[in-house]
């Protein structure tokens, strides 16, 4: 038998897409009220009055992202006075890349070189006589929230939605943004240990062939999950568990295979899978060389074929630390001058 022939193979899953972190199921459950507090900020809008400006937050993996997603694909299936505009500030930190982004969820086409205010200007001239909802994901993690106010004044009617993990972010906005913003507050509680099995269970019905995995298996996936306090841990779990028993050529998932599958994902954190090369091989170093003192750390990180700069090695640092990957800590004198002894979170 080949390498890669499949033939006789077992197989187990039947949708993987149902278990990615970023699917969105056509019925959304335990978030009922969360997705009509939602709607109802935007509800005005369709009448030609202004939405609720929200600041929507709790703690990863619990729905935030799920649930606003869900109003947006429902509010675009329902009218195109009204448009969508979602941005994952992740990776787009700038209002350069925010305003870019925007602008090709509005197919709009701009050469290289254009400014981010020029960009602007053609998202503005794109929307004329409509409405938009302006949703970014993640906002704590760009590096100056003062374009919100150039969003905020440039769109008065239109309605802004910022999401993110930190309950704070909005008290260290510059006063002059919050007082234009007037954000609404609205937070996503953790779900319940019944409500993480009920949203496994119908993801597993969805996702894997039937007989698949007893009950037994799935509570404890689930109570593993719960205690977790992160959605994302349970679907990883399910996945990893249902990939080892296809690799086995078996057609249940069994204990041991749920076992390996805590062994290997339960040792990385589900924002781990989105960092880039040169953080992954940070963070990686750390784990070796935990509580080294900056400098030390970017020498090994150079011998280990990293090419970032020593001042783009400390921005990649901190934003490994804003994402509660690292901790920093300040020491005296260091490598270059003060320097910061960085521990795994």
């Amino acid at each position: 038998m080949g390498l890669f022939d499949i033939e006789g193979t077992k197989s187990v899953i039947k949708n993987e897409e149902v278990l990615n972190y970023d699917y969105i199921p056509k019925i959304l459950p335990y978030r009922e009220n969360q997705i009509q507090e939602i709607a109802n900020s935007i509800k005005p809008m369709l009448n030609e009055r202004s939405g609720s400006n929200l600041f929507i937050h709790g703690a990863p993996g619990i729905g935030k992202t799920a649930s606003i997603k869900w109003v947006l694909r429902e509010l675009s299936e329902t009218t195109d006075d009204v448009i969508p505009i979602y941005v994952n500030c992740w990776n787009l930190k700038t209002k350069y890349f925010i305003f870019s982004e925007m602008a090709n969820q509005l197919k709009i086409s701009f050469r290289a070189g254009k400014s981010a205010e020029h960009i602007l200007r053609q998202v503005v001239y794109k929307l004329r006589g409509k409405r938009a909802v302006f949703v970014f994901d993640e906002i704590d993690k760009i590096d100056d929230p003062d374009f919100l106010y150039q969003i905020v004044s440039t769109f008065p009617k239109s309605c802004i939605h910022l999401i993110s993990n930190k309950f704070d972010y909005v008290v260290r906005i510059d006063a002059r943004i919050k007082s234009r913003l007037m954000l609404r507050n609205m937070e996503f509680k953790p779900y319940s240990l019944n409500e993480v099995y009920g949203i496994l269970k119908e993801r597993a019905k969805l996702a894997l062939k039937k007989d698949t995995i007893e009950t037994q298996l799935l509570k404890q996936i689930a109570n593993i999950t719960f205690n977790k306090k992160d959605v994302r841990v349970g679907l990883y779990l399910l996945r990893e568990s249902a990939k080892i028993a296809e690799q086995e050529n078996k057609r249940k998932i069994t204990k041991e295979h749920v076992k390996k599958a805590i062994e290997n994902v339960l040792d990385k954190k589900p924002e781990e899978e989105k960092l880039n090369k040169d953080e992954n091989l940070i963070l990686d170093i750390v784990k070796v060389h935990n509580g080294e003192v900056a400098g030390p750390l970017y020498e090994i990180y150079k011998k280990r074929g990293g090419e970032l700069s020593y001042k783009s090695f400390k921005r990649y640092v901190n934003n490994l630390e804003k994402l509660g990957l690292l901790k920093l800590e300040l020491t005296g004198g260091g490598f270059k001058g003060k320097s910061t002894r960085i521990f795994l979170a």
